[in-house]
């Protein structure tokens, strides 16, 4: 366990830290995190969600096992939500979101890196249909409620112009059509894609680092804490039954578990940002659901050894 969360857990934590440190020190500033993320999101992000796709060979994903898991993650965002607004009176927006980030992980920038570090490229075939369902359906489909809950013409137009402007909903798709073209599909797109993807998950956590320096962990609150809880504990439980009744492969199974027991993603502190939603439970969610996840890993790496 000690050797695993040395390398590659804490080295990938780090990068985090180092933007997170770098921002208390007066070096990096909160704007700063915003420019980069812009980068990130509209090419490093997209490219890498693009050469995971197109490199995976569909026929061999276990479709029963992101079944189970896209379908757990939707019924624990809507079990997250009820008990924030009957239990904690949290706005219906912001519910939404944090119900959300009781099952949205972030596995693309955060256990991608570590699962590959361990076991290879090979990481990723069980991981892209979960990031297909997420990128292509849980993410837009988020979008819209929030949109729809914010009200107005206006809201609805700043919804067509997000999804038409989100490069996340192309990303899939894309890389769909280049694994089906197989060799006839221009080397150097792979190339590019693959290069310009490399830089998605470092950048992310830095930018994300930066971001959570700005968050107070004083007076987290109830609330902050169960989605915490349903993240890191529920989550995975859950998860990791369904697979076995489903009887999933031993290395899918794993690997499914691993995302499972990842921390809460930023993409729904992002839709907050777009729609004036309150983020300082967002904030405060992503940051400590990722300090105590590197531990919930660390122990589940050793599945890989």
């Amino acid at each position: 366990m000690l050797a695993t969360l040395a390398d590659p857990i804490l080295p990938v934590f780090m990068v985090m830290a180092a933007g997170y440190l770098l921002r208390r020190t007066g070096v990096m500033e909160a704007e700063h995190a915003g420019i980069i993320n812009r980068y990130a999101f509209y090419l490093a992000v997209p490219a890498l969600i693009v050469s995971v796709v197109a490199t995976t060979p569909f026929l061999q994903i276990e479709w029963r096992a992101v079944a189970v898991y896209s379908s757990l993650q939707v019924g624990l965002a809507l079990a997250g939500f009820a008990v924030l607004r009957l239990l904690f009176r949290i706005e219906m927006r912001e519910a939404v979101l944090l119900g959300m980030a009781t099952s949205f992980v972030n596995h693309v920038f955060f256990v991608l890196p570590i699962a590959e570090r361990l076991v290879g490229p090979d990481a990723a075939m069980p991981m892209a249909g979960i990031v297909m369902v997420d990128a292509g359906f849980i993410f837009p489909m988020s979008v819209l409620l929030v949109a729809r809950l914010s009200g107005g013409r206006t809201g609805q137009g700043r919804l067509a112009g997000l999804l038409f402007r989100n490069p996340f909903v192309y990303a899939s798709p894309i890389g769909v059509a280049i694994g089906l073209m197989g060799d006839a599909a221009p080397a150097g797109l792979m190339t590019f894609m693959t290069f310009a993807g490399g830089s998605a998950a470092p950048v992310l956590l830095f930018t994300l680092g930066i971001t959570l320096a700005g968050s107070s962990l004083l007076r987290t609150g109830g609330a902050v804490w169960t989605v915490v809880g349903l993240k890191l504990l529920a989550h995975p439980v859950l998860v990791g039954s369904g697979l076995a009744v489903v009887g999933a492969s031993a290395f899918t199974g794993d690997i499914t578990l691993l995302v499972a027991a990842g921390p809460c993603g930023a993409m729904p502190f992002v839709i907050a940002t777009q729609y004036g939603v309150a983020t300082e439970r967002l904030a405060k969610v992503v940051l400590i659901s990722t300090l105590l996840s590197i531990l919930s890993l660390a122990y589940l790496t050793l599945r890989f050894i």
